[in-house]
């Protein structure tokens, strides 16, 4: 079968990093793809990426700064990998589909539950598959927390925990995390974690939170952990320090449809760092709800304890089974401790869009899913802005909008 061809939108460092996701498809039983092409509004980015892409997988694709003239030069693109900044994800995938082309878009979908709901009517009009490159859920972490709760290993869950909080008032990778209107550091993590409750506990019903913004400034960081040359450029040009306008800090207490509660505190800011997530059934408990490089632990009153691989091989002599490709990425079904496990769950998700196109599977992560993530994570400051617990429902369609329409005002999305 020929493979897809793909073009990958967006040659910045989360662009680098796709690159890197292909590699690990290069040359195995799952290399269904063939990076055609790459494109970005910088044409250094662009030939940048075209340079990693050469080293990386042996051809050079062609360089573009604009998408129609790359669809119209470069022959049989189906698909496009779009890694832009989140402010213009609604611009960028609404122009893809429109040109007839499928896309992997990474999270959030978009900047607003408006700008997610644009894609949406865009990909319906246009008969066209979105899938949101959201890599947590791919981990073999979440798919072990999923079998236990799938299979009554705690019981009922009644009650979760997620806290994620990282001190100090450096500059989050890029400066534009600290802008409200270009995505926020809130929104660009935490879509995870609103993502992964709903994938491990169902969807959200109600919320009351709190959010404000703690450090009035952001300070350059001396080195960046990613050794990619694109963060390392970016880096050398960095301004000292930037001004904060985004929340940095949120709380909340959210109810579950399912009538479980969920107690949140995600931040990164002032003094004192934590990390904990915790799932409380009426048999027993899960420590993790299974994320990128996770580990996961099953506690039952009188019993021991059960790291995640005692709980794989239990869970696997009671029919679990992790696909091919999880197995392939990860022979141990463990992915704590691998220095590529990001990039790796990342080729995850190109080849199940490969395999979507074939009409062999469907997306795990679609549109209507990647929405509900955005108006979760939103639904936090549409309570801090109204004062009072919201409904998801009020949120998803836009009844209560107010933080938000600042957004659109700002970013003209209408």
């Amino acid at each position: 079968m020929d493979k897809v061809r793909l073009a990958l939108i967006g040659c910045g460092g989360m662009g680098t990093r796709h690159l890197h996701g292909l590699k690990q498809l290069l040359g195995s039983p799952f290399d269904q793809i063939e990076l055609a092409a790459v494109c970005d509004i910088n044409a250094d980015n662009a030939e940048m990426a075209a340079a990693e892409a050469e080293k990386l997988l042996g051809v050079r694709p062609q360089a573009f700064t604009d998408m129609e003239q790359m669809a119209r030069q470069v022959p049989g693109i189906e698909a496009v990998d779009v890694v832009t900044d989140p402010s213009v994800h609604h611009r960028v995938v609404c122009q893809a589909l429109d040109l007839g082309l499928h896309v992997l878009v990474e999270k959030p979908l978009a900047i607003t539950v408006r700008a997610c709901q644009q894609i949406l009517d865009a990909a319906e009009r246009n008969g066209r598959i979105v899938s949101v490159a959201e890599n947590f859920r791919r981990d073999p972490s979440a798919r072990i927390v999923r079998h236990l709760l799938d299979s009554g290993a705690i019981g009922t869950p009644y009650m979760g925990l997620y806290h994620s909080l990282g001190a100090g008032n450096a500059i989050f990778i890029t400066p534009w995390r600290h802008r409200r209107e270009l995505g926020g550091f809130i929104l660009d993590m935490a879509v995870h974690f609103t993502h992964m409750i709903r994938y491990q506990l169902g969807d959200f019903s109600e919320v009351y939170a709190d959010a404000r913004m703690v450090e009035q400034e952001r300070q350059k960081s001396p080195s960046m952990s990613m050794d990619y040359d694109f963060y390392k450029k970016r880096l050398a040009a960095m301004p000292e320090s930037v001004p904060a306008e985004a929340e940095d800090m949120t709380q909340a207490m959210f109810k579950m449809e399912s009538g479980a509660t969920l107690n949140w505190i995600v931040g990164i800011g002032g003094h004192g760092s934590t990390h904990r997530e915790l799932i409380l059934g009426d048999k027993g408990s899960i420590e993790g709800f299974g994320v990128r490089g996770g580990n996961v632990v099953l506690k039952r009153h009188g019993e021991e304890d059960l790291n995640q691989q005692q709980i794989l091989a239990s869970a696997e002599s009671e029919g679990l089974e992790l696909d091919p490709l999880t197995r392939h990425l990860f022979p141990s079904g463990v992915s704590a401790g691998d220095e590529l496990v990001d990039v790796k769950l990342i080729a995850y998700e190109l080849h199940e869009l490969a395999e979507a196109l074939r009409g062999e599977r469907e997306v795990e992560v679609d549109g209507t899913c990647g929405l509900k993530d955005v108006a979760a994570l939103y639904s936090v400051f549409e309570s801090w802005r109204a004062g009072r617990p919201v409904k998801l429902s009020e949120v998803e369609t836009r009844h209560v909008y107010a933080y938000q329409q600042q957004i659109d005002d700002a970013l003209g999305v209408a």
